[in-house]
């Protein structure tokens, strides 16, 4: 319940990020209130059902959840982890990647599994290989908060900052087939290896070598579970809130409003596209020079995704995720298809669902630019019905019996991602290749979410714990550490 004296906080956005800096608030005492533009909540985190069938609309496969790392620790410390159903991915064979040739490699899980692997595909690689991952591992448990420590100064990774992952994995391979496996990771930050920054590739890859996870059934009881920290705590989301102005005075907001209706705070978190709260007001958020940077910075990658409900015992349950190269005349980003079977039980013999992501351009469907969901017309149905047959038919190049196993599938679009997402031109992980610091030059506003600094479940968790030790003025990394 909430007092006279509580402490308030308003975020704008109910996605991962809003509802992660959310919950950490709520359970240190805040009264917590989320705007949300859309009816449902959770963003990146979203699933709905078909029937019986589940689809996950993200985070299909997350890391950090091994013993003493983020997510295990995070979803400790709020008193969620009993609730979640999550499962880690096969050992054996994390990921699939299909290459040109139409052959593939199975990655494990583990260094040694992972480095031996590799070794026997590519033996003359064999001591470019060594050195690789042990740089990997040597930088990425330089980033403090994924491992539950304090943080510290690391000057010996800065170059890394600045080197593209491409460069740093050119020092020591090169076999560029051996190169190509890696691109993988791309998927997982919004990144190709030549943009990718090699600090941020060996923190992505070190967590994914260590083990991925995913969640049975869908992500959707992760919603529930902080939605109920929120509201417990006296807090409230409020859906179908689109904000529209900001009031600042003397270097403080003091509001925000929707057409309708004004909110007031002690701290304001922006959770989502910062190029969108640049478009509400005119006041200096930010330096100037990170106000253009914002707003010439291009968006990261969208995609389209079909979801296709399985007919039952036809195609077997794979718990990795699977790549397949991309047929284009065009140059895309990621250059691959992600296919998931989505999990419904710890043992599951058979897929129910299968998902695929296409990596797509909003520029494709600029005719439609100015509609909504659901109000699209028949030309948008019938080019999203061709658009999946086309890519299915070219999926059973791999997997042959794929389109006599399909129940019946929905197809979304770049469209569907930027109307739910609220990132511009649909991007899957907003805004890429910009630190964008969470303090703004307002005293009480501060900057969350995909677009600001670190990707996925993992790098959400560990910006909204700095953001939220931030607006309490202590550290709770220790906490983390230890909570059960």
């Amino acid at each position: 319940m909430s007092n006279n004296n509580q402490k308030t906080a308003c975020i704008i956005g109910g996605g991962m990020s809003g509802l992660f800096t959310g919950a950490l608030l709520a359970k240190n005492g805040y009264k917590v209130t989320v705007l949300e533009k859309n009816h449902i909540i959770g963003g990146g985190l979203q699933s709905f059902r078909r029937g019986d069938a589940v689809f996950n609309t993200g985070m299909q496969t997350f890391a950090g959840y091994s013993p003493n790392m983020i997510c295990n620790g995070f979803f400790n410390y709020l008193g969620i982890n009993n609730n979640l159903q999550i499962m880690p991915t096969n050992s054996n064979v994390q990921e699939i990647i299909w290459m040109d040739d139409k052959s593939f490699v199975s990655l494990p899980k583990g260094r040694e599994a992972y480095q031996n692997y590799l070794i026997d595909l590519f033996p003359n690689e064999k001591v470019g290989i060594l050195m690789l991952i042990d740089t990997i591992f040597n930088i990425g448990h330089t980033y403090d908060y994924l491992f539950l420590r304090q943080v510290q100064l690391h000057p010996e990774t800065i170059k890394f900052a600045y080197m593209s992952a491409d460069s740093f994995i050119h020092q020591y391979i090169k076999d560029e087939k051996l190169i190509s496996i890696f691109s993988y990771i791309g998927w997982t930050t919004g990144h190709n290896l030549s943009a990718m920054p090699a600090l941020e590739f060996c923190m992505m890859l070190t967590l994914y070598i260590q083990g991925s996870y995913r969640f049975i059934g869908g992500s959707k009881i992760l919603v529930e579970s902080l939605n109920n920290i929120i509201y417990n705590a006296g807090g409230q989301i409020i859906n179908n809130t689109t904000i529209t102005d900001i009031e600042i005075i003397e270097n403080k907001v003091i509001s925000v409003a929707s057409q309708n209706k004004k909110w007031s705070a002690d701290y304001f978190i922006w959770a989502c596209s910062p190029k969108i709260l640049l478009n509400i007001t005119d006041y200096p958020i930010f330096r100037s020079s990170m106000t253009n940077r914002i707003k010439e910075y291009k968006n990261s990658f969208s995609c389209s995704i079909i979801f296709c409900k399985l007919k039952k015992h036809t195609f077997k349950f794979i718990n990795s995720a699977i790549y397949i190269p991309l047929f284009s005349s065009k140059k895309v980003f990621p250059q691959s298809l992600l296919l998931v079977t989505d999990p419904l039980e710890e043992n599951q013999q058979w897929a129910n669902t299968l998902d695929i992501y296409i990596p797509s351009s909003i520029d494709d469907f600029t005719q439609w630019n100015d509609t909504t969901l659901g109000l699209r017309g028949s030309e948008y149905e019938h080019y999203k019905s061709q658009f999946a047959e086309n890519i299915l038919n070219y999926i059973s190049l791999y997997y042959p019996s794929i389109k006599e196993n399909i129940d019946f599938y929905e197809v979304s679009t770049p469209l569907t991602i930027r109307d739910y997402y609220g990132n511009p031109n649909g991007a899957c992980y907003g805004q890429q290749g910009i630190y964008i610091p969470i303090k703004t030059k307002i005293s009480n506003l501060f900057m969350a979410g995909q677009a600001i600094q670190n990707q996925g479940i993992a790098g959400i968790a560990t910006t909204s714990i700095f953001l939220t030790e931030t607006i309490l003025g202590r550290s709770l990394i220790e906490e983390i550490a230890v909570a059960k």
